[in-house]
Formats: C-alpha cells, structure tokens, sequence
C-alpha cells in the first residue's frame, strides 16, 4: 500500500488534537474496512502511515475538543455499526424530515431562512463565512496545509484518496481548484469522496471557488474519480445529491465518473443524541467501507456513472 495516500479533510467544530483524532478516525474506518475486506483491514494496520489528517480547525478556532465526549459514541459504533430499529425510527421520524424540509427551504429563499434559522445554526453559518470570506486570510492558510499533503503525495508518485468531511468537502474542493487553476499543478486525485458534503446548498455553491467562471475555469481539473456520500436525515448535506449540480464536470469531460450514495444510516449518538452528520458514522458504514475497498483493491472506479 506504500503507493496509496489517504488525505482526510474535516468538517467544522474544534477537533481533538491530531494524533488522537487522527487514531480515532482511522479505528473507525478500519471497523468499516473490516466487515467487508478484513485482509484490506489488516494491510492498513500494517501501513497506517498512508493516512493522512489535515488538522486544520486548532488554527481556525484556537482550540481543540475532548475526545472523551464523542468517546461513548465511538465505541458503541465499532460494536454496534449498524442502526438499531429505534435508529433507524428516529432518522425517518416526521419531526425530522419536516426539519429537513424547512432547512432546504430556507437555503432556496434566504429572507427565510434568516427567519427560521436557529442560533447553533447562525453560529455555524457565522464560521462557514469567516472561511469563505478568506477572514485574515485564514482559508488560505487552510487550503495550503491540504494542497501541501496532495502535492507531497503526489511528489512520491503515490495513488491519491481525498476524503473531505462536511466543511472539509468544500476546502478540498477549493484546495483542487486552486491547484487546478492558480497553481497550475499536474497532479491529480485518484478519487475524491465527500461525505456530508454543503457543496449543493445555495449559499456555499454562490461562494466556492470558481463560482464566478463558466465552463471548465469553473470546475477542479485534477479529479479522476468522484464519490459522494450522504446519510438520511442530513442537515448539513441538504441536496444528497451532488451530480445534478456537478454533471457538467462529466459533460466537459473533467471527470470520469460521479456517483452519489444518498441512502445510508449513520447512527452515531453524541453527547445531545443521533447525530446522522457526525464522521466516525460515515467511516463506519459499509457504504463508505465498500467504496474504500475498491480504491484499495486498485479498481479506479469505484461505481456506475
């Protein structure tokens, strides 16, 4: 496997500190890995220096979360890594999908969602700003520390996996983009999969880098390969389906393949309960495992176009 790289970008919220994040996501993800290839499992624990985390939220919000209180969580993940009947009631409940639904409409019409919007929620969009307003020059700052994993990966002819969670779907996107067409580069991603991923909703997709071009300048040009992967009851991820809004990647043929998962449970249970956005829940699910299994079989395509 010492021809693979595995970059991980994270979503928003202070993270542990990198090794011990870092450890807990990889537990996660060999969990998955091992319920569908388990000889694939035991390669990457022999090799676990392939994966890499870009620990960016220390620099964004000056500090990092204590892993003792996802720690509950995790663990019953690995022990448990499929949702139970009363997961799987709470996901389809009627109160959340009639949240979801007032969520999507408030991303369409904005003086709504000004209206509706809660203060967890304004403090999220708040964070989501600083970064895409470049706040003290801080998204560059973050973009660096993962087109700096790519190119070193990339420097050491290795086979690249991107993975950006939530929020870090979109600065991997932006990182691409960048290396795409302000810095030129001839490095390419094997396969790109977000997971959770904004990328669709109105206010991201109007500020992403490249939104102001039309055509291919619009666009990343150094992605092969494109998985997407979004769970029931997503409040983050509210378009589940991003090849609707990136097909035109296909059309002018700057990828080869995008493929979206959108029918996935993620259990995970925090500290205020389910939490269907959570990442250890996605590394977990045999969805995600799969479409890491073939990565690291050596299949380029990870699904049907």
């Amino acid at each position: 496997m010492q021809d693979r790289r595995i970059i991980f970008v994270p979503g928003m919220k202070p993270k542990p500190p990198s090794a011990v994040h870092r450890r807990e996501l990889l537990r996660a993800m060999s969990a998955g890995l091992s319920r569908v290839r388990p000889e694939l499992a035991d390669a990457l624990a022999k090799e676990p220096d392939i994966f890499r985390l870009v620990s960016w939220t220390y620099a964004f919000y000056g500090r990092h979360a204590d892993i003792e209180v996802d720690r509950p969580g995790i663990e019953k993940l690995l022990r448990l890594p499929e949702p139970s009947a009363e997961d799987i009631a709470e996901i389809e409940s009627f109160a959340r999908k009639v949240a979801r639904r007032v969520r999507i409409l408030g991303d369409a019409l904005p003086w709504f969602g000004r209206v509706i919007v809660r203060p967890e929620m304004q403090l999220t969009m708040s964070e989501a700003r600083r970064y895409l307003s470049n706040h003290g020059g801080i998204a560059r700052a973050i973009r660096s520390m993962v087109k700096a994993e790519l190119v070193e990966a990339w420097q050491e002819n290795c086979r690249v996996l991107l993975i950006g969670h939530s929020l870090g779907s979109v600065i991997a996107y932006e990182s691409l983009w960048e290396l795409s067409h302000v810095d030129r580069s001839d490095g390419r991603v094997d396969l790109l999969i977000t997971l959770g991923s904004p990328l669709a909703t109105r206010f991201i997709a109007r500020h992403v880098r490249g939104a102001e071009y039309s055509g291919a300048q619009r666009y990343p040009a150094n992605i092969d390969h494109w998985v997407n992967v979004a769970a029931r009851a997503e409040m983050t991820a509210l378009h589940h389906e991003l090849k609707p809004y990136y097909r035109e990647m296909l059309e002018l043929g700057l990828l080869q393949s995008l493929e979206d998962k959108s029918d996935i449970y993620n259990h995970f249970h925090g500290e205020l309960g389910l939490n269907p956005h959570k990442s250890y829940g996605y590394l977990v699910n045999h969805v995600f495992a799969e479409t890491l299994a073939n990565w690291l079989s050596g299949s380029t395509r990870a699904g049907a176009q």
